[in-house]
């Protein structure tokens, strides 16, 4: 019974692990953990650009630059089971009168999830089988091929997303959105911007009940669309039909391209 009480505690520590970091500035700091596929990274930090690439390992490998011009800055790493967390915070005294430029690179297995939130800073995803939730509060982003719904938004900066094989929600309060949907989406779409042009591309299968609209620019189709259309709104069914695809800009075109 002792011997099975701490197999079962050496699990337990094994599965939750805590590791944290403080960075000085111009200073690395890297950390590795074994996964399974399916899996969940979550970074949340005050600020940085985020580099996120699939590799062929079951491993979450993650690398944290400190470029600032000062050291107050902490990261912590977490790990549950196959979900690793990571936390960058700066100290409140150092945010004053400061430059603030720390990266994370990492990598993750080829089936994984990924929620990343930043105070500031681009984020980039190369290609990935999983659902996906990005938001930076200032900074563009940039996703590759995803094989899963994805969410996206950015206080100020382009969004584009290479392609999505699932349903896709990105809001930029300024910037352009490049969106390509490849399977049928099962719920409603939705990329809106509060400035720019917005360039949604379609497989030619793919059927939604399409809105689209524009506060200055225009809006064209390649797509038959049954139903309103004037220069600023576009409004309809695609191929009979499905989920509503929802494009909405404040200024600048929206198009709808067939692939």
């Amino acid at each position: 019974m002792k011997t099975q009480f701490l197999r079962m505690t050496s699990a337990v520590l094994l599965s939750l692990m805590f590791v944290s970091f403080a960075i000085a500035k111009s200073d690395d700091v890297s950390q590795s953990f074994d996964v399974a596929p399916g899996g969940t990274l979550n970074l949340d930090s005050d600020s940085g650009s985020v580099e996120v690439e699939s590799h062929n390992k079951n491993t979450v490998e993650v690398t944290v630059e400190n470029r600032s011009s000062d050291d107050g800055f902490t990261v912590n790493f977490k790990q549950s089971g196959n979900d690793v967390s990571v936390i960058g915070e700066r100290e409140k005294s150092s945010w004053f009168g400061q430059s603030s430029r720390v990266r994370y690179t990492i990598k993750v297995p080829q089936d994984y999830n990924v929620t990343l939130q930043t105070g500031g800073g681009s984020i980039d995803l190369s290609d990935l089988n999983g659902e996906v939730d990005v938001r930076t509060s200032g900074g563009s982003i940039s996703l590759g091929k995803i094989r899963g719904d994805v969410q996206a938004k950015t206080s100020g900066g382009s969004i584009r997303v290479d392609e999505v094989a699932g349903n896709i929600v990105a809001h930029t309060s300024g910037g352009s959105i490049k969106a390509t949907l490849t399977k049928q989406p099962t719920a409603d779409c939705k990329l809106t911007t509060s400035g720019g042009s917005i360039t949604a591309y379609l497989a030619s299968d793919v059927a939604v009940n399409l809105y689209a609209k524009t506060s200055g620019g225009g809006v064209s189709s390649d797509f038959k669309v049954n139903g309103y259309f004037s220069k600023k709104k576009l409004e309809g069914e695609i191929n009979g039909g499905g989920p509503e695809l929802h494009l909405k800009t404040s200024g600048g075109s929206v198009r709808v391209k067939e692939i």
